[in-house]
């Protein structure tokens, strides 16, 4: 902990106080986390910045008051891919002891317990800034995916404890107080509007929402209609849309243009769930290995979209051209300018209108987080008995103590905000704080089903399959609206011909040619069989190129456990596992848990029937093991089955700790690798 001994008097009211917030995310739960911490320090009256951790020199480290650090721990204890060459450079050899000294820090790390290494990169990062002389604020913060609130548990302690500390150790002066929790925050960045010919002016006052001076300009339009609050004081008619996304490329920086060559269901057709199999083809050459995830970018469906635009009486602006003005003029030099909201996107060729930033850039089809009812909250008029009401109830459910509360309403018949705005029927959010306001929408990403001789093809250009379950989970409370998920709904409409922007990242499985010397045990139920797709033809393509195996043994001794719900329903890939066991030697175990002509199993009863082979595999031949698949029970299960192998295999000298000991070493020794979601 820090030692306050060394402060004398607190900072005065015009000392400058700046928080550096610092996010490594894969999947966006990480950045998340940053974005309520800045909420937290912002109330706290510190200039506050919020950035990916690659975006930052350690310099930057040692120029704020503080540094707050949210991250996330991937793969078997890897950083991610935005917090890599920030870790890099943290590690340097040519670092002395106490050159950061000066830097006061603060951090949460998000992991899942399914995981060995749960949340070990935080914990690294932790230990490397103490080494470095860093001084923590409090004590670092952790959330677990496995909790039944998720990593949201652990985070409400932390943030608490965090803001505590921050007023211990950063005292504001005498007379100056926290902004309330009821007082609106004006953001770093909002939307304008534009109009050819015209200029922007300032109006003079603050801007009125809801009764409530925000001290916000105002935006004056000559010979246009008065805009307050999305309404207009004339009727615009309702544009046409159609059913399905429009087919314009996103203009994603760094992003691949792929086309879609087939979208094919490959479930039977009376199956509940759809399983799409995806291949595309990239413009550009790309080499991947097992493991690679590609990233799709979602889009909002049209008619969704009007739906939220006639909630919030945005008719008259919708199709208006915007822009995206900083809000701030006073940022200090202690720490990097705000980035814009819409960084990652190339904005040169784009026109910006509020229905594109709802159908392809706000994720107004996303389960709400408690920060999007407090920033409603801000917006809720109180003159009537409805609108006191709704306002009351956006409390409750932005109130961190009432969590049941939030979970009720939003993630156990998993409404979304489109369906929230329509239970609150009193608010409208302005326009200029969209994106202040709604979730910014983020790619998903799918672990890459193709390697070897898939990834090409005849004429040698890069190729990409993916395997996607369609996610349409019924709700016990909301009936009469399906569910969907964001992207895989959206995946769905794709058709061959049609280009998307797709994102390539290498994963974390790290397969190499080397391990051609040793049997590999792979494990993947469901769509986790992907990824062992990818590695069952990668392994075949070196063996043949490098001579490794002789043929028709290509693939001898390598074991593919694979489980599903039925064996005329879901086996993916079963015609192709028979031909490469066929030709190649490869063994394939499946586990059927929903078939009527086969007893109930699942992989780990797989491993446990087949203990005498995968022992074998295990000691006597050093193999390596991969699992992939849905976290939860099924890497403990498998986990929990390979130590029962061992022990029931390695006779009296191998006792049950011993065998927990030897899988934790196959760990260490990169081994045992598991990627799951």
């Amino acid at each position: 902990m820090l030692d306050l001994s060394h402060r004398k008097r607190p900072i005065q009211q015009n000392a400058s106080r700046t928080a550096l917030i610092l996010y490594g995310s894969e999947t966006g739960n990480a950045q998340d986390v940053a974005e309520e911490v800045a909420r937290t320090t912002e109330r706290l009256r510190f200039d506050t910045t919020v950035l990916d951790l690659d975006s930052v020199s350690l310099r930057d480290l040692v120029k704020p008051t503080v540094v707050i650090f949210a991250l996330s721990t991937t793969g078997q204890g890897e950083f991610p891919q935005n917090a890599r060459l920030f870790w890099r450079r943290l590690l340097s050899g040519a670092l002395k002891p106490g050159l950061l000294r000066k830097v006061c820090f603060a951090s949460f790390g998000l992991g899942d317990s399914s995981y060995a290494r749960f949340n070990v990169a935080h914990r690294m990062l932790h230990g490397r800034m103490v080494q470095l002389g860093a001084k923590a604020v409090c004590e670092r913060g952790e959330g677990n995916e496995q909790h039944p609130e998720g990593h949201s548990a652990g985070f409400r302690a932390w943030v608490v404890a965090l803001r505590e500390r921050l007023m211990e150790v950063f005292p504001l002066g005498d007379g100056v107080m926290p902004i309330a929790e009821d007082v609106f925050l004006e953001p770093k960045w909002k939307l304008a509007l534009v109009e050819e010919g015209q200029e922007l002016g300032v109006a003079d006052g603050g801007a009125c929402i809801n009764g409530n001076d925000l001290s916000a300009p105002s935006l004056v339009i000559a010979d246009s209609a008065t805009i307050l609050n999305g309404s207009t004081t004339h009727s615009v008619p309702t544009i046409e849309v159609d059913d399905v996304p429009s087919s314009d490329l996103l203009p994603i920086k760094g992003a691949y243009t792929a086309e879609i060559l087939s979208n094919n269901r490959i479930t039977a057709p009376d199956h509940f769930q759809d399983v799409r199999l995806l291949d595309l083809q990239i413009d550009k050459p790309y080499d991947y290995y097992p493991g690679a995830v590609a990233i799709v970018y979602p889009k909002n469906f049209p008619q969704d979209v009007q739906s939220f635009i006639d909630l919030m009486a945005w008719q008259a602006i919708a199709d208006q051209l915007l822009t995206l003005i900083p809000t701030t003029s006073n940022h200090t030099s202690n720490a990097p300018a705000s980035p814009s909201p819409l960084r990652h996107l190339d904005l040169s060729h784009t026109t910006l209108t509020l229905r594109h930033l709802l159908s392809t850039t706000l994720d107004i089809m996303s389960i709400p987080r408690r920060s999007f009812f407090a920033s409603l909250a801000h917006f809720a008029g109180s003159r009537t008995e409805d609108e006191q009401y709704q306002k009351d109830r956006l409390l409750e459910l932005a109130n961190p103590e009432l969590i049941d509360e939030l979970w009720d309403y939003t993630t156990r018949p998993k409404r979304m905000i489109l369906e929230v705005m329509m239970d609150f029927t009193t608010l409208k959010i302005p326009w200029q704080y969209a994106l202040a306001v709604l979730p910014v929408m983020k790619g998903r990403q799918f672990s890459i089903a193709s390697g070897g001789a898939l990834k090409r093809d005849k004429r040698g250009r890069t190729k990409v399959e993916l395997l996607v379950a369609i996610a349409d989970p019924p709700s016990p409370i909301i009936k009469y609206r399906r569910r969907y998920g964001v992207c895989t709904r959206y995946i769905s409409t794709l058709r061959a011909g049609q280009q998307i922007s797709l994102g390539l990242q290498p994963g974390y499985l790290d397969v190499k040619p080397e391990e051609m010397t040793v049997p590999v045990l792979m494990i993947g139920p469901g769509t986790g069989v992907a990824p062992m797709r990818a590695m069952i033809y990668q392994r075949l393509a070196w063996a043949r190129e490098r001579g490794l195996r002789p043929g028709g043994q290509c693939l001898e001794g390598d074991v593919l456990v694979f489980g599903c719900r039925g064996g005329s329903v879901d086996y993916f890939f079963e015609a192709e596992w028979r031909e490469l066991g066929e030709k190649e030697g490869l063994t394939v175990l499946t586990a059927f848990s929903r078939d009527n002509e086969y007893p109930r199993a699942y992989v780990q009863d797989k491993l446990r029937e087949a203990s005498e082979r995968v022992y074998e595999l295990l000691m006597r031949k050093k193999g390596k093991v991969y699992v992939c698949g849905s976290s939860g029970n099924m890497p403990k299960g498998v986990r929990e089955a390979l130590v029962d192998v061992l022990v029931e295999q390695g006779g009296d000298g191998m006792g049950r700790e011993e065998a927990e000991v030897y899988v934790d070493g196959m760990e260490k020794e990169g081994r045992y690798k598991q990627e799951t979601w």
